[in-house]
């Protein structure tokens, strides 16, 4: 592997930066320097923590523009949608701060004379390895809880993304102590490497073969570690619907961010009482958006390899010109007739592509949403809300939307079943995952 990294712009192909990625051997020094602040860090109150990364998400906002700008050239995204990542995640900073500290407070429990208090301590150093279709967004979720427990933290930003992850870095960096938050560059090997080092937590969100590679290795040591490996979200629209707004849905989540969300929807399926007036109202509100582009040419080629799998088999596409040009660009793309035998319909394709597939009735629509090993979230739209919650309970996925997305009220885990995850994050609970449980009784 070549010892330099060439930072493209997704949206144009032409290089941003050439950086010099880290040497296995630093990474182990990398570590080790982690180690040492972490000790420190550690000591800090909750509040002395919290007060750091504050001061740092000021300065993230301040920068609004110039880091949206950074967003929007090196992953693709519109600038609309820079910005909206951006604020989204610095105005749920004053959330994440209470959760966490509603995590870490002990709990007494006593039985006669006897307590036992169980105290959630720092687990030591933290490798965050993170995806590139939420730049700020994912180490933000993966990390900050970490932080704020007094874990320091090893980063390998995407080396699709890496420019954005040192930005952000530099921006919590100007306040947190020296070592606290260190920056790998890198592709695979120096994932592998940091993986293997004397690390006590891994986060990884990728690709499910990545994943289960890193459970192996860390399982060797007992690390903890915390995964999320995709999804193959479906929708499904009972006959009752409010058609306009289960459009406006499908649309929205078929193809913000080009298709590039773990959650969003790839499968939309729909009774032929409705399946025509949706596929309607579908393509007339695809046809007004602007879509970001999409990362890279791998990826564009593994969704028109996809698109072109499906019209082999028989699907039809109603919108769409599914172009091999050189860009990274990819128009909305509307399939209809589209069966299980599909690749498309199977593993998860993060493009923008909506699948709709006719069903029979809602006992149809949930075998098929629940086929295939994925099950991050799904959505159920209709009127009848007693019998949404009932078919929500018959999903295998992680998470269900009923009228909205599949995301929780704050305080709710973000979780995955099956094959889309291992261990979760959010919540009470979920921020104790960066923590080392103890005990003591008395």
């Amino acid at each position: 592997m070549s010892d330099k990294l060439k930072c493209l712009n997704a949206r144009t192909g032409e290089v941003m930066e050439e950086l010099t990625v880290t040497s296995t051997s630093e990474i182990h020094t990398i570590v080790e320097k982690s180690h040492v602040a972490q000790g420190k860090w550690s000591q800090l109150t909750i509040d002395e923590r919290c007060d750091f990364i504050r001061r740092a998400y000021k300065l993230i906002s301040a920068d609004l523009d110039g880091f949206a700008k950074l967003i929007h050239e090196e992953m693709g995204k519109t600038m609309p949608e820079a910005i909206g990542e951006i604020k989204a995640y610095a105005n749920g900073l004053e959330n994440m701060i209470g959760e966490v500290k509603a995590a870490l407070v002990p709990e007494v429990n006593s039985v006669g004379e006897m307590e036992t208090t169980t105290y959630f301590d720092a687990l030591g150093v933290c490798a965050s390895i993170t995806p590139w279709n939420f730049p700020m967004g994912m180490p933000h979720t993966l990390m900050m809880p970490s932080l704020m427990a007094g874990n320091t933290i090893v980063f390998k930003p995407s080396e699709e993304v890496t420019l954005i992850g040192i930005a952000y870095a530099k921006y919590l960096n100007e306040f947190l102590p020296k070592d606290v938050l260190q920056v790998v560059v890198g592709a695979g090997v120096q994932g592998k490497a940091l993986v293997e080092s004397n690390v006590q937590l891994i986060t990884f969100t990728g690709s499910q073969r990545t994943g289960k590679s890193i459970l192996e290795t860390g399982a060797k040591d007992l690390k903890r570690v915390i995964l999320e490996l995709g999804g193959k979200d479906a929708l499904i629209i009972m006959d009752d619907v409010d058609l306009d707004a289960a459009s406006k849905f499908a649309t929205n989540n078929s193809f913000r961010n080009c298709g590039q969300v773990c959650v969003s929807t790839e499968k939309i399926l729909v009774t032929e009482k409705n399946h025509d007036n949706l596929v309607e109202k579908l393509i007339e509100r695809a046809k007004t958006l602007e879509v970001s582009s999409l990362i890279n040419k791998t990826q564009k080629s593994h969704v028109l390899a996809q698109i072109e799998d499906a019209m082999k088999k028989g699907a039809t596409m109603l919108l769409g010109d599914p172009s091999k040009d050189e860009s990274n660009f990819l128009s909305p793309v509307v399939l209809t007739n589209v069966s299980n035998d599909m690749d498309i319909m199977i593993n998860e394709t993060f493009g923008p592509v909506a699948c709709v597939t006719k069903v029979k009735d809602l006992d149809h629509a949930v075998a098929l949403a629940n086929e295939g090993e994925y099950a991050l979230g799904s959505v159920i739209f209709g009127n009848d809300k007693e019998l949404a919650k009932q078919t929500a309970r018959r999903l295998k996925a992680g998470m269900v939307g009923i009228n909205k997305s599949c995301g929780g009220v704050k305080g709710s885990p973000w979780i995955g079943a099956g094959q889309s995850g291992y261990n979760f994050h959010g919540s009470v609970a979920g921020h104790r995952m960066f923590t080392q449980v103890r005990i003591v009784t008395a």
